[in-house]
């Protein structure tokens, strides 16, 4: 796990995306963002020289990429009808923005 991870970093993350995080759940990706940011120190610390890109990881391959068409979506009145809250166009949604800046 890396030390650069810790309560006080998830916190403050915790408190960026505006969310709630139980004790249980600020240990729990503490320890899950340690192991993570430890496994990308592993990875950039391999010896790459004289390897080649791959080609199925390049970004300048398109290979992959779909023929970007319209297609039919959702009946928007039909998805809105299944929403908690909605007006005849939008979701409505629970404020957030402005609800930790009180703190």
């Amino acid at each position: 796990m890396s030390s650069k991870i810790d309560r006080k970093l998830v916190n403050h993350l915790e408190r960026l995306a505006r969310i709630e995080l139980s004790p249980a759940e600020v240990e729990m990706i503490t320890e899950q963002l340690g192991r993570i940011v430890g496994f990308v120190e592993k990875l950039q610390a391999a010896d790459v020289e004289g390897v080649e890109p791959t080609g199925a990881m390049s970004h300048e391959t398109t290979e992959h990429v779909r023929e970007d068409v319209v297609a039919p979506s959702l009946d928007r009145a039909l998805v809105l009808g299944e929403a908690p809250d909605a007006t005849k166009e939008f979701f409505r949604v629970p404020r957030v923005i402005g609800k930790f800046d009180e703190e």
